[in-house]
């Protein structure tokens, strides 16, 4: 699967790459959404074509939430995101819907469109063989894929503390990683406390891939189990790494470096 560069999206009548969708493509897409996912949100699926269309006439960078607002939500009064969060909700709202669908009834649609957390902007994405994505940059360079790391769970009140280290030493090696981009640990964290299904989290924050486990302790064997799923909550691999040691610190970055040395390259290196 490849995403189309969605800051300097595909022109209507320009020719399109191999590799991205072409707007006509996006737009058959567009219809297939609105008939399968919106059929009664229409407000929401006006939301999701004005950015589409924005996007597509290379207005992607103009895409923001004043814009958006004036142009779907002013009405009489103008809009003012600063007492208004109308635009902000709902594309939390389309964000969801867009996950719910693709990893449901458009599970193998070849062009996914997304609306990555932090801007309004659209993705495109055109399905290939096998799970490895690969984001193109503005300048054309492929981009390695985005990877979510959730906080582990500590199945018991003890571990608290070393499972939150383990999530941190884990953002922090990835992010030195080369063939991986990262979201941002205070992004991941908010997610500690809160219920979420992956497909959602990865909706949310952009990712391609997002990795999650749990710590619990036997005596002196502490036991972390791991899985990496795909952004539609898909498992493509698991493990589970078993350690002792009296140092925490060392132990959690040990832990860490196994891990990222475990995943298989097959699943996160871009095709």
């Amino acid at each position: 699967m490849r995403r189309a560069d969605a800051t300097a999206p595909a022109r209507a009548g320009v020719e399109s790459s191999s590799t991205q969708p072409t707007p006509e493509a996006i737009r058959a897409q567009l219809e297939r959404l609105r008939t399968r996912a919106f059929a009664g949100s229409g407000k929401l699926f006006s939301f999701l074509r004005f950015v589409v269309e924005e996007a597509l006439e290379g207005r992607a960078a103009t895409l923001k939430e004043l814009v958006i607002g004036i142009e779907l939500y002013g009405g009489v009064i103008d809009y003012d995101p600063r007492i208004d969060s109308t635009v902000r909700v709902e594309a939390r709202r389309l964000r969801r819907k867009l996950a719910t669908y693709y990893a449901g009834p458009g599970r193998s649609d070849t062009v996914i469109v997304t609306i990555p957390t932090g801007s309004y902007a659209p993705c495109f994405l055109l399905r290939e063989e096998g799970d490895g994505l690969a984001a193109s940059s503005p300048s054309g360079l492929v981009l390695p894929p985005m990877l979510a790391v959730l906080p582990f769970t500590a199945l018991c009140a003890l571990e608290l503390s070393f499972a939150a280290g383990i999530t941190d030493e884990l953002i922090y090696s990835a992010e030195r990683t080369p063939r991986l981009r990262v979201a941002a640990r205070a992004i991941m964290f908010q997610f500690r406390a809160s219920r979420y299904s992956l497909d959602d989290v990865a909706a949310q924050v952009g990712a391609d891939f997002v990795l999650h486990g749990t710590v619990r302790r036997a005596k002196e064997v502490r036991r972390t189990s791991v899985e990496l799923s795909n952004r539609w909550g898909q498992i493509l691999w698991s493990d589970r790494i078993d350690m002792t040691g009296e140092d925490d610190l060392a132990l959690q970055e040990q832990i860490a470096a196994e891990i990222l040395a475990r995943l298989p390259e097959a699943v996160i290196e871009p095709a």
